[in-house]
């Protein structure tokens, strides 16, 4: 018994902090190969540990359960399993290292099945069996043979959000039942610790007991602390589990966006954006730009002659909130000129292209106020970026003098949606689920064909714009770069430093 819970602990816990198995092998050959190289040695000694733990397991059915058939057959099949995929594994590895492709995924679906579906489905019965037979340590064994089940659910989640379109994933439920499965496996190691310590007496040895809690404690937070992290361009089909635990602490705590009607105008009337704040060090009027209701934040000392026209996020139903004005404040100062934040208008009531006409007119009312187009630059973040682009296409095209720069943090590009990140990266978006996202496109498109180069600026040709920064658009840069366009792309978090305003 200790010998087992020892060696599938060290080799689950070397499993996912060296090559991120079983996650690995839903990934695509390429991607496993930037992560299965790195620590190959490392990864082939901890499948080399699944093999002894599943052949501990096939010799421990036989030496509990002899003469109860089916509990004896659950317990082999979920040995010969773990040996199964461990053998696996060991082929799978030195075709990753050596970038081999050809039958490759067959073979790791053979082996996904065998460890996180079949394998743990067979040892939930067979702890529930033996549990049964000596009746000892019945509170532990159920608790773990739950914990086998839930690694189960987890695993069929993850295959089913992989195999999904981009948007229609079940990505919240696969995050809560990955913790909840990381907390749960552990909890049958304990259990194999638990009857190991019990069969020469009545009581369990408390330092046994203790060093299994302290072993479970420990792979949790390794586990969780210590998935590794792809070193190429390649997307993880699931998120890892701190990725996970991570993305649940902040749909707790964050302001998530509305994804109906109801919860839209129940958020517009929220404090963060009903009440309005003036941000520290700054100024704050209202103004009328050109007919479109605006704000004008100075920092101190800005001049007169500069001008940033920011464009604030919100999935394009949300108006300004107090956040946004806070980056207004922090822009105007960075840049020593105020920034005018037009209030344009927000969708589902007035849908595209009514929220790029409204910055274009608030465009041109500060080129009216002498504000040369050479002192001026259009900044926006989120929905705000992409507007951002489209009213740049929109000047270009009018034959407007264009800004100085565009400067464009996380903007949609692309509202058909195609983009594989939609899916591989929802359930790392702390901010907006797949279900938000399909609310705010609905309502900002309304009858626009999602392809209409001015509403989704990845179909438009960008000849002509002034230099640009993106951030966090990494499709959008490699079209922009390949076409020419003076265009700086940021994938990495940037610092912004106060002393020598510089990013």
């Amino acid at each position: 018994m200790f010998l087992v819970a020892g060696l599938s602990a060290m080799s689950s816990l070397g499993l996912a902090v060296s090559l991120r198995f079983p996650e690995l092998l839903l990934d695509d050959p390429a991607l496993a190969g930037s992560l299965g190289v790195a620590r190959t040695v490392a990864s082939l000694a901890s499948l080399l540990g699944l093999l002894a733990a599943g052949a501990g397991l096939v010799a421990l059915a036989r030496a509990f359960t002899p003469k109860r058939r089916l509990v004896t057959v659950l317990g082999l099949v979920g040995g010969l399993s773990w040996v199964a995929s461990a053998l696996l594994g060991l082929v799978l590895v030195p075709l990753w290292a050596n970038g081999g492709s050809a039958g490759v995924r067959p073979v790791a679906g053979i082996a996904f099945g065998c460890f996180t579906i079949v394998a743990p489905l067979a040892l939930a019965g067979w702890t529930v069996g033996l549990v049964r037979r000596l009746g000892r340590a019945r509170v532990t064994g159920v608790l773990g043979a739950l914990g086998l089940v839930l690694t189960v659910g987890r695993s069929v989640l993850w295959a089913v959000d992989a195999a999904l379109p981009a948007v229609d994933g079940y990505y919240v439920a696969s995050a809560i039942v990955t913790v909840l499965a990381l907390l749960g496996f552990p909890m049958w190691l304990f259990w194999l610790v638990r009857i190991g310590s019990t069969l020469d007496g009545d009581r369990p040895r408390l330092a046994v007991a203790l060093l299994g809690v302290v072993a479970v404690l420990a792979q949790v937070a390794v586990t969780t602390a210590g998935t590794p992290v792809p070193a190429g361009d390649g997307v993880p089909s699931v998120p890892s589990v701190g990725g996970s635990a991570i993305y649940l602490l902040m749909l707790a705590i964050a302001d998530m966006p509305p994804t109906s009607r109801e919860e839209l105008l129940a958020q517009r009337q929220d404090d963060h954006h009903a009440r309005v704040e003036t941000p520290p060090g700054a100024t704050l009027e209202s103004v009328d730009m050109g007919g479109v209701p605006a704000e004008r934040i100075c920092a101190g000392g800005a001049a007169a002659d500069r001008a940033v026209l920011y464009l604030h996020g919100g999935g394009f139903v949300l108006p300004l909130g107090n956040g946004g004005r806070r980056l207004a404040a922090a822009l105007s100062r960075a840049s020593g000129g105020c920034a005018f934040v037009p209030n344009y208008r927000l969708a589902p009531e007035h849908p595209f292209p009514a929220q790029v006409e409204d910055s274009v007119r608030a465009y041109r009312w500060l080129r009216g106020q002498g504000i040369a187009a050479s002192r001026m630059v259009i900044a926006g973040d989120s929905a705000g970026a992409t507007v951002t682009l489209s009213t740049a296409l929109s000047l270009r095209d009018s034959g407007d003098e264009l800004p100085a720069a565009l400067v464009a943090l996380s903007p949609a590009t692309d509202f058909t949606l195609s983009g594989a990140t939609h899916r591989t990266k929802a359930a790392s978006d702390a901010v907006l689920g797949p279900a938000d996202v399909a609310f705010s496109v609905r309502s900002y498109l309304g009858a626009t064909d999602p392809r209409d180069p001015l509403a989704s600026p990845l179909y438009a040709e960008v000849h002509g714009l002034p230099p640009t920064l993106l951030m966090a658009a990494a499709r959008r840069c490699w079209r922009a770069t390949r076409s020419g366009w003076p265009t700086g792309c940021a994938t990495q978090p940037c610092r912004y430093s106060s002393r020598s305003g510089r990013a």
